[in-house]
């Protein structure tokens, strides 16, 4: 694996697609066009970007920005259309159900984001930091791409094993978030489940809380297991790893950790807090249909001491 390719830079959300499209330029792995609303299917009116894989042309993603009475969200497609589609909103079951918010309550705000921007020749990690609203808006963590299995495939369905994974849990259907663990529990849509189910849901969980190094210099680098309830753990995210390091000098965010067999390269994530306004809980869909539930993407939403950081092998 090379170096991930890495793009920062600070805009509003309905700004996103047109800077993604000239930081991205030029980008080794995927070719990135922004389009006007009525150019995409099912397309956000704050701006609509797709990221095609260069190697693969089955490796596509669609992110439509949406703004709504009550609020602001991402719909998403994962195929390579002829015509951009946010295929997993106009097609799924879920509709709706598969949005992701950006902020909570009943809020739309054009929230100022620094976003940072990785890939891999399988993957892309978004990373956005709120710059205003700070009582309402959500950090952002989006992973988009291929996942890697831990079994031999049916050929018929491997190359399907790609999703998209972030911040605010999918497929939330009940205003209740304390009814059972679903709020609470990172969830993602898969393209293919393994008995060919499109856009079906899968978990996904880290434990990144054990800092590093321990006892004899050990370091406790975790990869993000992606399981669904009938089939049990099928994989994880590809190129991608997390850990908890003692402190933000230790590896410098942009550093490569050495660890004899494996290299990666080192981002340090900025945990910001989350909402205070409904305790960070509740979101309208782009129906204006209330959703409770909590952000969950690493094992908890801050560490408890230490720097979090993201780990692309190289």
């Amino acid at each position: 694996m090379a170096v991930p390719k890495r793009y920062s830079w600070v805009s509003t959300i309905s700004e996103f697609s047109n800077n993604a499209e000239i930081q991205m330029a030029g980008d080794s792995w995927w070719e990135v066009k922004k389009y006007a609303a009525a150019a995409v299917s099912g397309g956000g009116n704050w701006g609509n970007t797709v990221f095609k894989n260069l190697a693969d042309n089955s490796l596509c993603f669609t992110m439509a920005f949406h703004a709504q009475s009550y609020n602001g969200v991402i719909r998403w497609g994962m195929m390579n259309n002829v015509t951009p589609k946010v295929d997993v909103f106009t097609d799924s079951p879920g509709k709706v159900l598969t949005e992701t918010p950006f902020s909570a309550n009943s809020n739309q705000y054009n929230i100022t984001y620094k976003w940072t921007l990785f890939t891999t020749k399988d993957i892309i990690f978004i990373h956005g930091e709120y710059q205003n609203y700070t009582g309402n808006s959500f950090p952002l963590r989006i992973f988009l791409g291929r996942l890697t299995a831990l079994e031999l495939e049916d050929p018929a369905i491997a190359n399907d094993f790609v999703g998209i994974f972030t911040h605010m849990p999918s497929n939330i259907n009940n205003s209740n978030n304390l009814a059972n663990g679903d709020f609470n529990v990172g969830r993602g849509i898969v393209r293919k489940s393994r008995n060919g189910t499109l856009y079906e849901y899968y978990n996904f969980t880290t434990d990144a809380q054990l800092t590093s190094p321990g006892v004899g210099g050990r370091y406790y680098v975790n990869p993000f297991m992606v399981f669904n309830p009938s089939e049990g753990v099928r994989g994880q995210f590809t190129d991608m790893f997390t850990a908890c390091l003692k402190d933000a000098s230790q590896h410098p965010d942009g550093s490569i950790l050495d660890l004899g067999e494996n290299k990666y390269y080192v981002f340090h994530v900025i945990d910001q807090q989350m909402p205070a306004t409904s305790t960070h809980t509740l979101w309208y869909t782009s129906s204006n249909s209330a959703r409770y539930c909590n952000p969950c993407f690493f094992g908890s939403n801050n560490v408890m001491g230490g720097q979090r950081v993201i780990l692309f092998k190289i």
